[in-house]
């Protein structure tokens, strides 16, 4: 049940959002209706089940994040990137304060996820009947199992990244399907970007993991600096997919099946591009220059 949860949980960061700003514009024609419905009902699947501390954390923190979204939104009509941010800020303010209300402590909330991680992994093997696809299986998912308290530390942070990218994705669906959306239209994904004096928010973050802080302020800073992670990764993302715009299909999906292949690489490739983005705007370099005589 724990390991089913953990992959219906990311989703409600979509879904959530999603049904918050279709209900905001107001619903009108039958495609509208029949998204709500769909996202209502998947709504309705991911957060029915388990009353453990582990589900329960992830049941609300997208329920949190949905409601935050909707308080930013009824007023500001702005792109939906900047609104999802504050919304997963204050959501998770929120969250830190109800577990201290409830005196749920910080290392409480390790083991919970640690626990739903190593439910997860072994249960991977289970997933084929053929006894050497499980072995094998089995031997890729023994250094997970192990990691899975050090994943578990940052989990917190890699729940704010799903929550900004699944809200993102939530306001480039309501322009699609909503008659009369809300807010700017998003634009493409390839030109994602933020301001760039941002990254010193990222350098005071990293000055801080370095720090000898107590335990609870460490994780918070570890947490935080896996967000500024998620963010440049997700800009370097954006630079590669403005660049793939210019080479064949072929190429695409091999760059897609390598990043599949070689996930550690591949984000690691992602956030050095994203962070020379911010001193080397590469998506302007590489712009063709206007022909001679033309102005740009």
């Amino acid at each position: 049940m724990l390991a089913a949860f953990l992959v219906l949980a990311p989703p409600l960061y979509f879904l959530g959002p999603f049904v918050v700003l279709m209900l905001l514009g107001g619903v009108r024609t039958p495609k509208e209706w029949f998204a709500l419905a769909i996202a209502s009902g998947g709504i309705l699947l991911a957060v029915s089940g388990s009353a453990q501390l582990g589900p329960a954390l992830l049941r609300g923190s997208g329920i949190a994040v949905a409601i935050a979204f909707g308080v930013v939104s009824v007023r500001a009509r702005g792109p939906a990137l900047p609104r999802a941010a504050l919304a997963v800020g204050l959501a998770t303010a929120g969250l830190a304060i109800w577990c201290g209300w409830q005196g749920i402590t910080w290392p409480e909330i390790e083991r919970t996820f640690t626990a739903m991680l190593v439910e997860t992994y072994r249960a991977v093997p289970s997933l084929t009947s053929d006894p050497a696809t499980q072995r094998d299986l089995q031997g890729f998912i023994d250094p997970m199992v192990v990691a899975a308290p050090d994943i578990a530390r940052v989990m917190p942070g890699l729940l704010a990244v799903q929550a900004l990218g699944g809200t993102a994705l939530a306001g480039v669906w309501h322009h699609r399907i909503a008659s009369q959306p809300i807010g700017l239209a998003p634009a493409p994904f390839r030109a994602f970007r933020f301001n760039d004096h941002v990254i010193w928010g990222a350098i005071l973050t990293l000055a801080l993991v370095l720090l000898p802080l107590p335990a609870n302020g460490h994780a918070a800073a570890m947490n935080a600096l896996v967000v500024w992670t998620g963010l440049y990764a997700f800009r370097g993302l954006a630079v590669l997919a403005a660049l793939l715009t210019r080479v064949s299909l072929a190429l695409r999906v091999a760059a897609v099946i390598f990043a599949v292949l070689l996930n550690p690489i591949a984000l690691g490739v992602c956030l050095s591009i994203g962070l020379a983005d911010t001193w080397v705007d590469i998506r302007e370099r590489l712009r063709p220059s206007p022909p001679e005589g033309v102005s740009p």
